[in-house]
């Protein structure tokens, strides 16, 4: 819809460009109303900001490369530090840079096209708004029937989960879902603001209460521990949902953090490959920087990134006869934007089932908007550029990926452990000093919720990395059952 409303304004030849900034969409992951109103207009805003960076460094060649590197980092930290909930990945954050130096080389052309891609995220953005317009709390309700559901099959095999660890495997896994669920209810609800004063929120808000006082009773019963849990009643102090902005930047900006260590290894790649690409004269480095940064946006075991990075290059190749066919045809205009909203829709669909599949819908899709602005050169120049650069972003990336995959991702999960236990002795000494449902003490919860969370997202990633490190394995375990204990026994 956005790209066809776009043709129909700008024209087939600039409209098609749009095809960037119709990509907010992917933002919108269950988001609140005005949630999405804030998301929209931040992201759309970054979006353009990056390609009119772009667009102002493109006629300096010597600082093209330096520039999206420094974007890079700070757009991959920004993302990591800040966004809790589920998100597309720091790539959109910064792709509109590297597109803007492309264009840019006509600053007439580009400036254009930063307007295009303006118009189409906040028209996108106005699009994702007309989903709840007959049912605006829709998001707050299925986060806490989500949630419910979670915390429910956690007490159901809890009550039954035996020492043999396959079974007691199984009941932390669900016991840590039961947690990210419940901690992802209540982003949601406090992230309504400010549609938080009415009956039907505050009644949403008891809900989700007793989620988690059930959730924390359950555990309390699995972990042996005695007491009588809290009675709600109308005073009941609530969860504040997420940590503080200065809490989440000084974690992401710790040498052993994962949104550090994703973000130099991105900024690297990205440097490399714009570096070789210049050097071996593969037109711009456009195309061998965005692969390299697509391949390693997000931080996923080295065998995954080889696998995707495979996909990604016989991907491209298998699109790039597509897009030879349609050069060889010479469709009109309005056929080629016809042949970009097909690939779209496509890829969309294909994206869940065979990643494989989509990458060979986005290299038309992303060619052909390119060529159709005019900006492209001759299609023979641009598909073997296009082919050129993604071996070329491909080839590095997977070799940053090896040699940084043995080391780092133990010290990471290593540092991680001590976090977690600065944050269950925390928690522990307000619950001991009957403060757990103070200001700090609920700060206090939050922020062990948070590390716990993302204890496990870095063990998964370092086990994918590297197998090796079995010795953290008890630790990991006890942290584990300490750490969501903690947070049950304020309860008591």
């Amino acid at each position: 819809m956005t790209v066809v409303v776009s043709c129909l304004l700008f024209g087939p030849q600039l409209g098609a460009i749009s095809l960037f900034g119709s990509m907010l969409a992917l933002w919108e992951a269950e988001r609140p109303l005005w949630a999405r109103v804030r998301n929209g207009l931040l992201i759309a805003s970054t979006m353009s900001v990056a390609m009119g960076l772009g667009v102002i460094v493109a006629p300096y060649r010597w600082a093209t490369i330096p520039a999206i590197v420094l974007l890079i980092l700070t757009a991959a930290v920004a993302y990591h530090a800040f966004l809790l909930t589920r998100g597309p990945g720091p790539l959109l954050l910064f792709y509109g840079a590297v597109l803007g130096t492309y264009f840019g080389m006509d600053p007439h052309l580009g400036w254009k096209i930063v307007g295009i891609t303006a118009f189409a995220a906040l028209f996108a953005g106005c699009l994702t708004l007309l989903a709840l317009v007959t049912d605006p709390h829709r998001p707050e309700r299925r986060a806490i029937a989500d949630a419910r559901r979670a915390v429910e099959r956690y007490r159901a095999t809890a009550s039954s989960a035996s020492e043999i660890a396959p079974a007691a495997e199984r009941s932390r896994r669900l016991l840590a879902d039961a947690y990210a669920a419940v901690n992802r209810a209540w982003l949601t609800l406090n992230s309504a603001h400010p549609a938080t004063a009415g009956r039907g929120h505050h009644h949403r808000e008891g809900e989700l209460l007793t989620v988690n006082r059930d959730l924390a009773a359950g555990v309390l019963d699995s972990s042996h521990v005695s007491g009588q849990v809290r009675t709600l009643s109308p005073d009941t102090p609530l969860l504040l949902g997420r940590p503080s902005l200065s809490f989440l930047l000084a974690h992401a900006l710790r040498r052993d953090s994962v949104a550090w260590f994703t973000a130099w290894r991105i900024g690297l790649a990205a440097g490399v490959a714009g570096v070789a690409s210049e050097l071996a004269g593969i037109g711009h480095p456009y195309w061998a920087i965005l692969t390299a940064a697509l391949v390693l946006h997000q931080w996923t075991g080295r065998r995954a990134t080889t696998r995707r990075a495979a996909h990604r290059a016989v991907g491209t190749i298998v699109g790039l006869f597509v897009v030879a066919l349609v050069v060889v045809l010479d469709p009109g205009p309005w056929w080629v934007v016809a042949i970009i909203v097909v690939c779209l829709i496509g890829q969309d669909l294909l994206v869940p089932f065979n990643y494989f599949l989509a990458l060979i819908l986005v290299t038309p899709m992303s060619l052909l908007a390119i060529e159709a602005t005019g900006q492209g050169g001759t299609p023979s120049g641009l598909l073997m550029d296009r082919l050129l650069g993604t071996l070329l972003g491909v080839a590095i990336a997977v070799a940053i990926t090896w040699a940084t995959s043995y080391r780092f991702p133990e010290r990471l999960l290593r540092a991680q452990n001590a976090r977690v236990g600065t944050a269950i002795a925390a928690v522990e000494g307000h619950n001991a000093d009957g403060t757990a449902f103070t200001p700090a003490g609920r700060r206090a919860r939050v922020e062990l919720s948070y590390e716990l969370t993302h204890h496990l997202s870095v063990l998964d990633r370092a086990a994918a990395e590297d197998p090796r490190p079995t010795s953290l394995k008890d630790t990991d375990d006890v942290l584990i059952v300490d750490g969501y204990t903690a947070l049950a026994k304020a309860w008591v």
